[in-house]
């Protein structure tokens, strides 16, 4: 019987807002992240009542053999979560070989056992960031081209294909999810992603902010409960596609954001402006149509109630 859903990277920002979720439906799960890799305590305390099981391994050290092993109720998975990662945007740029390597090599090697252990289905968490490129200044759809300037972006991309062509060659189903620019709780907030956490994190305990540029670089932004809820609804619901954009489908700048901020925690934050970054690409907004049409409108909350429901969850942990 098939009745777990298995989460790779679920101990990161996305994994675990979606592992908490599943846990709350009364999902059975199985955790798969690095060794040492940390959980907060919602899902500790599920471990603990054996609602999950987690397995520590390094991701691109993974054979098709190892995963076998290491999960033998790979039979019993309904639904593989891919939410890993080696880089960021920011980094993925150092090393090309590596980063195909770590990334898209194993993520073949995942997907022969997926097709070994006649996994239902698997979900691919892309960039809806990435992917695109720098030449779009209107909003991203699905069907446009799509040429990264970052190794990240293509290996997402090079990952979204090879699930196509598993699909023809193996009748395996996927889900592709290029997400926008998420934010919320449990995201670093002292990390290289994540301008609206790091900049509130920053913020509150009055360090400076850094922007590359001069603060028109416009991105999408998406409250983490909002992602999880378009997620959960492309990964589970009838929609005639396999690839959807899920973002909140408003351009923001790093401006917009500051100003947000500064709303919010009524007070004047310190900002430095360095020189821009050639990995960043200035506008970058999503077409969510296609989500809309298959499963309703989203109506994610905005950028300002997203950031005082950050603010109110830093502040309930101090408590």
């Amino acid at each position: 019987m098939r009745n777990k859903t298995l989460i790779l990277g679920a101990a990161g920002f996305i994994g675990t807002n979606i592992a908490i979720r599943l846990l709350s439906e009364g999902k059975c799960l199985i955790l798969f992240d690095r060794e040492g890799a940390v959980y907060p305590e919602a899902i500790r305390h599920a471990e603990s009542e054996q609602k999950c099981r987690m397995v520590e391994a390094s991701f691109t050290d993974m054979q098709k053999e190892d995963w076998m092993t290491l999960i033998p109720e790979l039979a019993e998975v309904e639904c593989v979560y891919h939410l890993v990662s080696t880089t960021c945007p920011t980094n993925s740029n150092q090393d090309v070989e590596r980063e195909l390597e770590e990334n898209v090599i194993s993520t073949i090697r995942l997907l022969d056992a997926c097709v070994s252990a006649h996994i239902p289905k698997i979900v691919f968490l892309s960039s809806g960031g990435t992917v695109y490129g720098k030449e779009h200044r209107g909003l991203c759809k699905e069907d446009d081209e799509a040429f990264p300037i970052t190794v990240y972006g293509m290996q997402k991309l090079f990952i979204e294909k090879t699930l196509y062509l598993y699909k023809q060659m193996y009748g395996l189903d996927y889900r592709i999810v290029r997400l926008a620019n998420p934010y919320g709780p449990y995201q670093k907030p002292n990390g290289v992603q994540g301008a609206v956490t790091t900049f509130l994190w920053r913020a509150l305990n009055n360090e400076k902010i850094t922007v590359y540029g001069d603060g028109s670089v416009v991105r999408d932004y998406i409250y983490i409960d909002d992602a999880v809820e378009g997620i959960l609804k492309i990964v589970n619901g009838k929609g005639e596609n396999v690839l959807y954009n899920l973002g909140s489908g408003k351009g923001h700048s790093l401006t917009d954001v500051i100003q947000c901020l500064t709303k919010v925690l009524e007070k004047e934050l310190d900002v430095e402006f360095k020189e821009g970054r050639a990995v960043d690409v200035p506008v970058n907004v999503l077409d969510i149509s296609r989500f809309e049409r298959d499963f309703g409108e989203l109506a994610p909350i905005s950028l300002e109630e997203g950031i005082k429901k950050l603010l109110y969850f830093y502040q309930a942990k101090e408590e």
